[in-house]
């Protein structure tokens, strides 16, 4: 099973920060945080607020994927 599809098994409908394989001009990776609306076709969909269109990413440019717990789950448990 791939990255697409584990992702659409765990991850959707969550809070998740992609990690792109490809630099930027300063040489670092690209973060996107979203919520996962569908991981289909080797496309990630993600919802970003309320008022833009989601934002596509091609699933062969992400180094990985991981849901986004939020600083106030971290400090709850401590």
């Amino acid at each position: 099973m791939g990255i697409v599809e584990q992702a659409e098994k765990h991850l959707k409908g969550k809070q998740v920060i992609i990690v792109t394989n490809s630099l930027d001009s300063d040489g670092y990776v690209q973060e996107i945080a979203g919520t996962l609306l569908e991981a289909i076709d080797d496309c990630f969909v993600l919802g970003q607020s309320s008022e833009a269109a989601p934002t596509l990413v091609n699933a062969n440019h992400i180094a990985w994927i991981y849901e986004d717990i939020g600083e106030e789950e971290d400090e709850e448990e401590l």
